[in-house]
């Protein structure tokens, strides 16, 4: 496949329509895992790029509600690059405990493309000021397709058959990464 705009959207458009096929496409490129780790670390940076220029349309009382977590680009792209890199490593070590036979060098390449479709969506910056109502619309839609790519390319990489059972898995896995990054959080800013 030639690497240009109109044929990575073309993909985008596969992916969303069929997830395991688009996966499955992502996975037989033949790109390096130095690829993925370079195609991650660039959708890190846009992610963050992306959400301060969201963050730069809200109003004063809402960004000085979100504190210090998002002041700084620089630290939006290394909190997002450092929970690109946990996801990787979930993806592919859970999924080889429960059976999986994923590769790592693939389960880097899913999650840098499932984050350059979440990319593409940020449209939703166009209808945050335009229609605001939309905008929210666009975020549901947007967090179901994230929930609906991530089962079917984690589905994908470990041969799994069960779209349900791989849900129920993610959901299990972001409890419980959700409660031991709110112990972490508790241990270090409650001994402060």
């Amino acid at each position: 496949m030639e690497f240009s705009l109109k044929n990575l959207l073309l993909l985008v458009r596969e992916t969303v329509i069929a997830p395991r096929q688009g996966a499955r496409t992502v996975m037989n490129l033949g790109l390096s895992i130095s690829f993925g780790w370079l195609a991650l670390l660039l959708m890190a940076i846009g992610s963050a790029l992306f959400t301060h220029l969201t963050l730069a349309l809200l109003p004063m009382e809402e960004m000085q509600m979100l504190g210090s977590a998002v002041s700084s680009p620089i630290r939006t792209a290394i909190l997002q690059w450092g929970v690109m890199l946990l996801s990787v490593q979930a993806v592919y070590h859970i999924g080889r405990w429960r059976g999986g036979i994923g590769q790592l060098r693939d389960a880097v390449l899913l999650m840098a493309w499932l984050q350059f479709i979440l990319l593409c969506l940020q449209v939703q910056l166009v209808t945050q000021v335009l229609l605001p109502p939309l905008s929210e619309l666009l975020g549901l839609v947007g967090l179901a397709l994230f929930f609906w790519l991530l089962t079917n390319f984690i589905a994908e990489l470990h041969g799994f058959g069960s779209l349900v059972k791989t849900f129920v898995a993610v959901l299990i896995c972001l409890v419980l990464a959700a409660f031991l990054l709110a112990f972490v959080v508790a241990l270090i800013f409650g001994s402060v």
